[in-house]
């Protein structure tokens, strides 16, 4: 059963581009970050605590992606970005990336929620705050 989803629209810059044109791929992996943090500010508010450190460290552990129609500049896309799975300490979001009606290219990440413990990072059980936010399975607009 997938949880939390949250729709965000921007467009293709000049700087996504490579000089063949077409949006150079890593940038899809900035996009998938970007409808992430989207869906965190939509479940659980601001990202940052008082002193600008994150409030919610989610680290990613784990990548992918599938490509399937290029993009160019201008083009208006929307990246929809869904929490699929919320373990104990990680969970796994999925991202579809659109123009229009045409689907281009999705992916996945898997994160894990960490503290410092001195000069080590370690992982920690999801605050049930969150985990509730994230499992509860509606639908937001975002923005980038």
């Amino acid at each position: 059963m997938a949880g939390r989803t949250c729709l965000t629209t921007t467009r293709v810059r000049f700087a996504d581009t490579d000089a063949a044109g077409i949006v150079f791929y890593p940038n899809f992996y900035v996009w998938f970050d970007v409808g992430t943090h989207a869906l965190l500010r939509a479940a659980v508010g601001a990202l940052g605590d008082a002193q600008g450190r994150p409030r919610w460290p989610l680290p990613i552990v784990e990548s992918g992606a599938r490509f399937s129609a290029p993009l160019v500049l201008d083009d208006e896309i929307t990246i929809r970005s869904t929490v699929v799975s919320v373990g104990t300490r990680s969970l796994r979001v999925e991202h579809v990336i659109s123009r229009g009606e045409r689907e281009v290219a999705s992916g996945f990440e898997t994160r894990v929620f960490i503290r410092r413990q001195g000069a080590q990072i370690v992982s920690e059980p999801i605050p049930a705050e969150l985990r509730d936010a994230l499992n509860e399975p509606v639908s937001t607009e975002g923005w980038a």
